[in-house]
């Protein structure tokens, strides 16, 4: 759809995908302190909008790629999401004119490599995996829990999941009511859903209350 209608497509990418207001809630930024409390090695996410990032994560494994980067389909020159935006209806390169597309994985489309191997690599050395907001339907992506083989799996989702019998500990509830009452280790008030899921690090383990 990109190459056969590009006017069409950046139309519709800027209304649905771009949400330039969109800000970070409190449960990003409990992920971003339990990175730096050294307790959380990564996130691997499927979200594409950087608000992990806007929260102070240092280690995010975007699965789909992200709105606020973006490069040229000829040449490959590097580009921010402004380039989309300012230019219309289709964004081109400086450089040689090619045209200039989001970073984000579209219909039918593979995940790139490299995030890939980062993210099985976070997955694999975690003693814990914590997997919240999300259905675990959508493969690839759901697929990488079998790659786990940690101490501990904790699922957080309201709606039932094929690997809830695998959890060592399963809340069928929201993610705002589980980071409200998040302790690391002292108290820290938060809420709402972080978007991701949290890879704990294997040394050193710090206790969580929540």
């Amino acid at each position: 759809f990109l190459m056969a209608h590009p006017e069409e497509f950046f139309d519709f990418y800027r209304k649905r995908f771009v949400y330039l207001t969109a800000k970070p809630n409190p449960g990003h930024y409990a992920l971003a302190e339990l990175e730096q409390r050294g307790i959380l090695q990564a996130i691997v996410t499927q979200n594409i909008d950087g608000l992990h990032q806007a929260a102070g994560s240092k280690t995010v494994y975007e699965l789909h790629g992200s709105i606020h980067r973006a490069h040229c389909m000829n040449c490959g020159a590097h580009y921010p999401l402004a380039r989309i935006i300012e230019e219309r209806p289709i964004p081109h390169c400086t450089t040689c004119g090619g045209i200039v597309r989001p970073d984000v994985v579209l219909y039918e489309e593979g995940l790139d490599p490299a995030v890939i191997e980062d993210a099985v690599a976070a997955i694999r050395t975690a003693d814990t995996l914590i997997i919240g907001g999300t259905s675990l339907i959508v493969y690839p992506a759901a697929g990488l829990l079998h790659l786990f083989h940690g101490q501990k799996l904790v699922l957080i989702n309201r709606d039932p999941t094929p690997f809830d019998h695998q959890a060592d500990l399963l809340l069928q509830t929201s993610l705002r009511s589980v980071f409200s009452c998040l302790k690391i280790p002292a108290p820290i008030a938060c809420g709402g859903a972080a978007g991701g899921s949290p890879v704990m690090r294997r040394h050193p383990v710090k206790p969580i209350a929540i």
